[in-house]
């Protein structure tokens, strides 16, 4: 097979983008806050104390992150669905950013469910009013930034809320960029570090439009009704984000992975077919990545110096292939499988030329509930899945992929890996 595919572990990453950050020392009798919300903050808030030394420490997460570093403080909420435990959160991240004063420095820390695990009302509004309004507005088909634009309006944190508490001290955020919120900075954590994705005039206009101000609680309506407060006069947040899909495709195509700039969308049954056009036409000892979201300048694909980057051998022009359909939709394991198995089937149909590999790989490593988070096909699969006793075909027919490849030994688990910046995937060609 093709060596020399060096893939950026995205923790690693994120661990040396901390190290490495220009994070100023606090003034004279100034001090440190690090701040870390989502699944994955212990790691972050650990990766952060190696660089700063000990300083007061508050990370809010779920039950399945792990322990807390050395004198940290760590909260545990609820989550997907928010609760009071992360409400009793948001009152503790409240106290501590408000405390900030111009000598001291913030080191906020976010990742994925940083939104939903400080669930911060406006004040007059209750949780389940917050939660009301996102289920309405899901229901009535709004889009992801359309709700988060809305429940900005009725957030404390949300929407440059968070940020302002922080005023006048500096502040450094570091995120790893959750799929759906992508890097702009207004969607990521809610914009709670940046700003609004719009006004409240806006947010009441949305609710109209999808036909629910109506059914609203009346206490969100009288909020609705109140003139929205001034934008703070200045904010001192410098975002970065140290993980994300595109990062690790674009990590991935500069250390050799050979990739195309066509887009890929559709169902699996349409992505096998795209792939294998892709597949086939590359030489042998290439690869090509894939990625779940566009990455930043494709698919019009540049070179370093920011110059169209010129054809490859065969032609093609050169860039970063990306997938603009996720790889997974609900759960990963199963579509991952159906995807690859699908593909070994049709390789084997359109006679692709052996030997050759596709690896897809769910970001987050998977959880604990059984689920395959990656899955690794090549030129000798189906035989390994028949010699399970597995027919291929019918494993396909049945629903069965994720089980056929388990069985041949083609799944594989990592284990939690820190990440949850959408799933990748590899085309090696021997």
């Amino acid at each position: 097979m093709a060596a020399g595919l060096a893939v950026a572990a995205p923790w690693g990453a994120v661990s040396r983008a901390l190290a490495a950050a220009s994070v100023p020392a606090p003034g004279s009798g100034g001090r440190n806050l690090i701040l870390a919300l989502g699944r994955y903050a212990p790691a972050m808030a650990g990766a952060a104390l190696v660089r700063l030394g000990p300083c007061e420490t508050l990370i809010v997460t779920d039950a399945a992150a792990g322990g807390a570093p050395e004198g940290a403080r760590m909260m545990v909420v609820g989550w997907p669905e928010p609760d009071a435990a992360g409400a009793r959160a948001a009152a503790a991240v409240e106290a501590a950013f408000s405390r900030l004063g111009p000598e001291d420095r913030g080191i906020v820390l976010l990742s994925a469910g940083a939104t939903a695990m400080v669930p911060a009302p406006a004040v007059g509004l209750r949780l389940s009013d917050l939660l009301a309004v996102e289920r309405m507005l899901r229901g009535a088909g709004a889009g992801a930034a359309e709700v988060a634009l809305v429940r900005q309006q009725l957030s404390r944190f949300e929407g440059g809320g968070l940020i302002a508490l922080g005023a006048p001290a500096e502040v450094a955020v570091f995120a790893l960029s959750d799929p759906e919120e992508g890097e702009d900075p207004r969607r990521i954590a809610g914009g709670m570090m940046a700003g609004p994705l719009g006004s409240r005039v806006t947010a009441r206009a949305l609710v109209e439009l999808y036909g629910i101000w109506d059914r609203l609680p009346e206490r969100v309506r009288g909020h609705f009704a109140q003139p929205a407060p001034p934008p703070p006069a200045s904010l001192k947040a410098r975002i970065r984000v140290v993980g994300s899909n595109a990062l690790s495709v674009a990590a991935m195509a500069g250390a050799g992975a050979r990739a195309f700039s066509r887009p890929l969308s559709g169902e699996p049954v349409e992505l096998v077919h795209d792939i294998h056009a892709v597949a086939a036409g590359l030489s042998r000892g290439t690869a090509v990545a894939f990625g779940m979201e566009p990455a930043p300048g494709w698919p019009h694909p540049v070179d370093d110096a920011g110059e169209p980057a010129p054809p490859d051998d065969a032609g093609q022009p050169g860039g970063a292939l990306v997938l603009r359909a996720p790889l997974v939709a609900g759960a990963a394991g199963p579509r991952h499988a159906d995807l690859a198995l699908r593909f070994a089937c049709l390789a084997r149909d359109r006679r692709l030329p052996a030997p050759w590999a596709l690896l897809l790989s769910a970001s987050d490593g998977g959880g604990a509930d059984g689920r395959v988070p990656g899955v690794i096909v090549d030129s000798d699969t189906l035989g390994q899945v028949r010699a399970a006793g597995i027919d291929p075909d019918r494993a396909l027919e049945g629903g069965g992929a994720g089980a056929a490849l388990d069985a041949a030994g083609a799944a594989f688990r990592t284990g939690p890996t820190g990440t949850d910046i959408g799933d990748l995937a590899i085309f090696v060609r021997g």
